[in-house]
């Protein structure tokens, strides 16, 4: 049996957001022994290629910002919230804020 593989992205800004998209097209139910996890300190990220638009009040300043939670939830990853203290590359493990 092949062991469940784990995709963390850490912080919701843009590049996260659409690579969390992707991965929700990738990963198929074939792939079950995948798991997706958003962590980020904050539950919504600005998309900053709306920022000219909302400094011309084109857009609001809600919809210059990308919900997190709902995003996790529609690309079927989990969703922490905490701040991330360290990453340890060599042992694969992040530590979060509250241990």
């Amino acid at each position: 049996m092949q062991s469940a593989k784990k995709i963390v992205c850490v912080g919701g800004g843009h590049v996260n957001c659409q690579v969390l998209k992707m991965l929700k097209k990738m990963i198929s139910e074939q792939n079950a022994n995948i798991s997706l996890t958003l962590v980020s300190e904050s539950k919504s990220s600005y998309y900053s290629g709306m920022l000219p638009g909302t400094i011309s009040n084109l857009y609001t300043e809600d919809d210059l910002k990308v919900q997190l939670p709902p995003l996790a939830a529609w690309c079927k990853a989990d969703y922490i919230e905490q701040r991330v203290d360290k990453i340890v590359g060599k042992e694969n493990t992040i530590y979060l804020q509250n241990g």
